[in-house]
């Protein structure tokens, strides 16, 4: 009886071990789902960071759940590898070392429809195949916000596009906007306010794709896509 007991006690402890083993490696930030409203013909940026908890690098693979974008609208997904110019089945990131994160983004720009997309990826780390979160992006484009962004939106441009020693951003009126660029990863690179124009130093920026985005009363209300190439 007693050696069955040391049996049962030691297969219980390889039970327990293997499920501290397969704990959760990575967080989720915001959370699992990012909602926000979209603006007619400008380019919005739904990011889900994934920070590395665990004390070893991991690696996180992402697979397309479902996918529903309203006609004419442009979508692509980035990872902290590569950004693709649609909206890829899967995929696999780069190595996440502890303190680190992973980065599943989506650039959606809804152009002239009005509606609303939702984008679920699902994400793991390839050492815990079966621990998956599902991420979801909503974006909505409505008539109320569309046409009053759109009205607006003419009096902000950016040259030139793509960029190469300086970016100007220029407003029809003197009012102060606040603005804050960021890189494809979501990441934010500059920001500073602009009263009329605003020429800024790109000399030293890497090559990519970069977001401009404007801000009024702590509310992202345009954005733009800018590229830079050295």
């Amino acid at each position: 009886m007693k050696v069955i007991q040391k049996i049962v006690l030691s297969v219980a402890a390889i039970l327990v071990a293997t499920d501290i083993s397969f704990a959760q490696t990575f967080s989720l930030t915001p959370n699992d789902t990012i909602n926000i409203s979209g603006v007619l013909e400008d380019l919005q940026t739904l990011s889900i960071q994934q920070p590395n908890i665990s004390s070893d690098t991991i690696t996180l693979k992402w697979k397309k759940v479902s996918e529903s974008v309203p006609a004419l609208w442009d979508a692509s997904v980035c990872d902290n590898s590569f950004c693709n110019t649609i909206l890829v089945d899967s995929g696999m990131m780069n190595p996440v070392i502890p303190l680190d994160y992973g980065l599943l983004l989506l650039h959606i720009t809804p152009h002239i429809n009005y509606g609303t997309a939702v984008v679920r990826y699902a994400v793991w780390d390839i050492a815990n195949p079966n621990l998956k979160d599902t991420l979801t992006y909503i974006l909505t484009a409505n008539a109320t916000s569309g046409i009053a962004e759109a009205e607006n939106k003419n009096a902000f441009s950016i040259y030139p596009n793509p960029a190469k020693e300086n970016l100007n951003i220029v407003f029809a009126d003197n009012k102060k906007h606040l603005f804050e660029i960021c890189n494809a990863r979501g990441d934010k690179i500059y920001s500073g306010d602009v009263v009329a124009n605003y020429s800024l130093p790109i000399a030293n920026w890497s090559n990519g794709v970069y977001t401009v985005s404007i801000f009024a009363e702590n509310k992202i209300i345009n954005t733009k896509k800018i590229i830079i190439k050295n």
